[in-house]
């Protein structure tokens, strides 16, 4: 009796020894797991113009040293798709781009293309509206357009009234170009023809200036990635 009673009383403290340390297993598994996850991406999407297109004049030949997303993208933040083109309206932008999936923080930067055609913001505005609509992502940046150096006054105007759409329409607006801007001129030397940044290096500083209000958007957002 002694010793079947010794007996089970080993068994049963082995059994507990073995549930114990599946326990422990378990958990520091978990634990692991937890510690070793990736972290995901901001993902963003951007719709534009020659800005944003790059050298060969459409976003969906892929990026290139002719466009500011390289320098905007990493650490954080990756391009999750959009439409750009050279020579793009607002209302054209609208007419051709198509959803992306689950995007944090979307960039409008076009406009310039409007105001070359002497359109006012007022005839632009729903299709910033409908770019948003098809789009769908959870953050919105207006870009400001640079400085246009054949219609500048043009230009500021429909900067200011842009602003006004975005307040209106709960977006957030911002302006990457304060590298280049001088007033409603270009700074010298930033661009060679008074409507692009001049090349490459340009393009960078763009990029750096639109991360930071990127990164601003992303720092109101619950769960953004710092």
């Amino acid at each position: 009796m002694r010793i079947h009673r010794a007996w089970s009383i080993v068994g049963v403290l082995a059994a507990l020894a073995f549930a114990l340390s599946l326990v422990t297993v378990q958990r520091a598994t978990l634990l692991a797991a937890d510690d070793g996850g990736s972290v995901q991406n901001a993902r963003l999407a951007v719709v534009g113009d020659s800005l944003s297109a790059g050298t060969t004049k459409f976003l969906g030949n892929g990026l290139d040293d002719g466009t500011w997303i390289p320098s905007a993208v990493g650490d954080g933040v990756e391009f999750a798709g959009g439409w750009a083109r050279s020579g793009a309206t607002p209302q054209r932008m609208a007419e051709n781009v198509r959803p992306v999936d689950d995007v944090d923080v979307l960039v409008i930067l076009g406009g310039t293309n409007a105001v070359r055609l002497h359109k006012t913001l007022a005839e632009e505005a729903s299709s910033y509206r409908r770019i948003v609509s098809v789009v769908r992502p959870r953050e919105v940046l207006v870009a400001a357009i640079p400085p246009y150096a054949w219609q500048p006054s043009a230009a500021e105007r429909y900067n200011r009234d842009l602003r006004l759409l975005a307040e209106a329409e709960g977006w957030s607006w911002g302006d990457p170009w304060s590298f280049a801007r001088d007033g409603r001129r270009w700074k010298p030397g930033v661009s060679e023809d008074g409507t692009h940044p001049a090349g490459p290096e340009q393009y960078r500083s763009l990029g750096s200036s639109m991360r930071s209000l990127i990164d601003k958007v992303l720092s109101r957002t619950s769960g953004a990635v710092a």
